[in-house]
């Protein structure tokens, strides 16, 4: 099972390929998409009602039958931490390989995590990749730690060996930003193929992202 946690402060199309890609490598049944609460490194400010960005997430979804919204974080009070999450998301599922995906750039600062050492007890790590970042990421204190190897090195084990540790996975570049969707509606530029037409509606409808970010 697939754990996709992030702002989605909107979701866009970047999002979507890149779960799309995770789930059909790793031969996922299914894949939670799980938009934040509290956030222990982003204002409050700059992010959309919880509320708002789960409704978003599901119609950015909806398409897809294996993709699900699951509302952990949300509805959590106070900072949701991933730790606290993946040791919840693993007592609902106990029989489940939960696989955690996680952009480079959320590795790079990983080390300052609540108990990020712990994660790959709780969940294999399948770290996004682009062209030109893995030998950065190697340099983090994550990757220290954690000594990542490609994603192959994951598939190919029996299944009674499991599939924890951390794997980097090549995913097909976008250069889509939550912050840019943000700022051309602020702007009041179309965001046409940037994400989901009824998240489009839905940020229109609800009046989102109207004052730009600073």
């Amino acid at each position: 099972m697939g754990i996709f946690g992030g702002a989605f402060n909107p979701p866009h199309y970047g999002h979507l390929r890149t779960a799309l890609e995770v789930k059909e490598l790793w031969q996922l049944d299914h894949l939670l998409w799980i938009p934040s609460g509290g956030h222990p490194f982003k204002p409050t400010w700059q992010l959309a009602a919880t509320a708002h960005r789960l409704q978003m997430t599901q119609l950015a979804i909806t398409t897809e039958p294996s993709f699900a919204i699951c509302p952990i974080e949300a509805e959590k009070p106070g900072i949701a931490y991933t730790v606290d999450t993946l040791t919840e998301l693993t007592r609902r599922f106990p029989l489940a390989d939960l696989v955690f995906i996680l952009g480079a750039d959320l590795f790079e600062e990983l080390h300052k995590w609540k108990q990020w050492q712990e994660l790959d007890r709780l969940a294999a790590l399948c770290v996004l990749t682009r062209p030109g970042c893995e030998a950065f990421l190697h340099t983090t204190p994550a990757a220290e730690f954690y000594s990542p190897v490609t994603v192959e090195g994951a598939l190919q084990r029996p299944p009674e060996q499991g599939r924890k540790g951390c794997f980097l996975q090549p995913v097909t570049g976008f250069a889509i930003r939550s912050r840019d969707i943000r700022a051309l509606v602020a702007q009041e530029r179309s965001i046409r193929f940037l994400t989901p037409d009824p998240v489009i509606q839905y940020i229109h409808q609800h009046k989102l992202y109207l004052k730009r970010d600073e």
